[in-house]
Formats: C-alpha cells, structure tokens, sequence
C-alpha cells in the first residue's frame, strides 16, 4: 500500500474545492472522478478515499493551469483547526516536541500525500517530507502544499520561537521562485537532496501556554483509536460504512443496507461475521467517530448531534456515548473548549 493510501475526512476535499471555486472553477469540474456531490461535499462527517482527494486535486491543476504554485495556495489554508480531534491533539501539547511526534504518529489523521519523518541535527529540528510514491502528475502540487501547511502549524505551535525557517525543495528553481519568498519566512533552496522544514531545536522543549499533558494524552488515545477503526474498515465493512455515513437520515436499518448492497440481511450477517465484525459494531463506530469529530470540531449542540446521528434524544446519545467512550459528550467538548481557536 502507498504511504498516502489512507481514508481521511472529507474537508480537504471542502478547502480544495473552495480554491478552486474562488478562481472561477465549476463545482462540477472540480468533483469529476469523485463520486462525491454537493450534498456529500456540505456533510462534514464524510470520509473518503484518497483516491478522491487525488482525482480532486487533479480537477483543479486542469482547470486552472493559469493559476501557478497551487500547491503553495492550498497549502495556507491547512490551518490546525482543519484536522479534527489530530488537531486538537497537537494544540494541546505542552511542548512542540510532543506536538511533533503525535503529528508524526498520527499522520494517517491528516491530509498528506507526502508522508513525512522527524530528524535533530545540530541546531535544528528538521521534517522531511518523501513525496517518491506521489503519482509524478500531482508530485509538485503535494510537496508545495505539504510543507507550507507544515510551517503554518509549527508556526501556530510554537510563535515566535520559530524564527526564520530554512526550507528545501527536491525540483529545480522555477521561474517564479519570488512565490516561495512570500509564502516562507527564511531561507528557501532548490535542487536539494531532500524536501525539508527546518526550524530551531531550541523550540521543541519550550512549554506551551495552551499545553495540558493530561488533555493531550487522552486525544493521543483517540486519534489512536480514529486510526484503527479507519484502518480496519476495508472491504465489504468499508462499504457497509461508507452506507451508513451516506444516508440521511443515518440509517439503522440492516435491511436497507443489504439491499443497498444487493444481497439479503442473512448474507451481509455472514459476510461480516467473516471479517470479524456486525452491522451493529459497524453502526457504533460510525456513530462514536462522528460523534467525536462533530464534539471537538463544531459548534453542534449535544441534542443537534444526537438528531444527526440518529438517536432518539439528547439523553440516549449520551449515555450511549459514555458507554462507548467511557466519557460523557461534555468531558470531551469541554477539553476542546480548553484550547486555542
């Protein structure tokens, strides 16, 4: 499997489609290839494929070929608020050291096609981004847009401890190479042997005013926890999943879900059974991922969410989140309340 192969939630598909749309792109161009709509599009709690981000990305280099360095555009917008309960993780962090190594444990929760490690050498603290199994048409475009997000989170990790960044690209100077000097704050060079961000050492062990160990060890706990139920949802479960996110309202109901799929209730309970898991294990990890999302990265109210997921108030939803969390709806909106905006 690619390094990039990996499901992740629809809004880097939203931010994509936003740039796209502000420099004159249809809306129906940009989602070619997709199988996503407008109606998908508006639903946060969607998770898709990379395939479609890719086939995304592709839509907006075809469509503004006029627009240089669109990878340098998008690239600003991955603001840490865009990454859901991974973002909340790294802003709670007491060090940006801490902050780093769950960005880069956890990276399967982000939006990269450019998979990246952490080195320290010397004085510096150095991300290294390997874009060597990125499809060659889309290389340039995730490359730009990997580590100008990546500045703009450590510098929203750690402010003015940053100082002047030192980046390095792998391709040749481009004619337009001003671009780059606007969008990095220090030193940028081509034709380097590795795509890198390098910023001061020094700033990874400096405690962080918004840091709270305790808060960021039980999100280190649930990205986990995102990741495998993620991860493990492949196949006729993936589809059973991907079903149940779909539908509005979100279905309960094994015999619409069959039939969805074109076989009997029997048969889907068998063919699961066969993966080792049930619709109703399905519909609860659906049910807990979602909810976790919509609790740390919206403004939803608890009774809003409860009708979103289906249930019958604002009382069930919660003590059925307690039960699958072992935390009520409150435990985890008031640790995201705790951190900065």
């Amino acid at each position: 499997m690619k390094s990039w192969d990996f499901c992740r939630s629809i809004t880097s598909v939203q931010i994509l489609v936003a740039l796209g749309q502000e420099y004159g792109a249809p809306l129906d161009r940009l989602l070619l290839n997709t199988a996503l709509d407008q109606q998908s599009l508006s639903n946060p709690e969607i998770v898709v494929e990379a395939s479609a981000e890719m086939a995304v990305v592709r839509n907006l280099l075809r469509e503004l070929p006029h627009v240089p360095n669109l990878g340098l555009l998008a690239g600003e917008r991955y603001l840490l608020s865009a990454y859901g309960i991974w973002g909340f993780a790294l802003a709670s962090s007491p060090t940006a050291r801490k902050a780093v190594e769950l960005s880069q444990t956890y990276q399967e929760l982000t939006f990269v096609f450019s998979g990246f490690t952490v080195e320290e050498q010397g004085e510096y603290a150095i991300l290294v981004f390997d874009n060597s199994d990125v499809p060659a048409d889309l290389s340039l475009f995730s490359i730009e847009r990997e580590l100008h997000a990546a500045m703009i989170i450590i510098r929203e990790l750690i402010g003015d401890a940053m100082g002047e960044e030192w980046v390095k690209f792998q391709h040749p100077r481009p004619e337009n190479a001003d671009v780059y000097e606007q969008c990095f704050h220090g030193r940028v060079e081509f034709s380097a042997e590795r795509n890198e961000l390098r910023f001061p050492r020094s700033a990874l062990d400096k405690p962080r005013t918004f840091g709270n160990l305790t808060t960021a060890s039980l999100l280190d706990k649930q990205c986990s926890e995102l990741i495998a139920k993620r991860s493990a949802r492949r196949g006729l479960s993936g589809k059973v999943r991907d079903i149940v996110l779909r539908q509005r309202p979100m279905s309960m109901d094994m015999e619409l879900v069959a039939d969805a799929l074109c076989m009997t209730s029997r048969t889907l309970r068998r063919k699961l059974a066969l993966e080792k898991t049930s619709f109703r294990q399905l519909v609860d990890e659906v049910r807990l991922s979602l909810a976790e999302e919509m609790l740390s990265g919206t403004r939803l109210s608890v009774e809003q969410i409860a009708e979103r997921l289906n249930y019958a108030d604002a009382s069930s939803f919660s003590q059925a989140f307690k039960r699958m969390s072992g935390q009520t709806p409150g435990m985890l909106r008031k640790q995201g309340e705790s951190l900065p905006s």
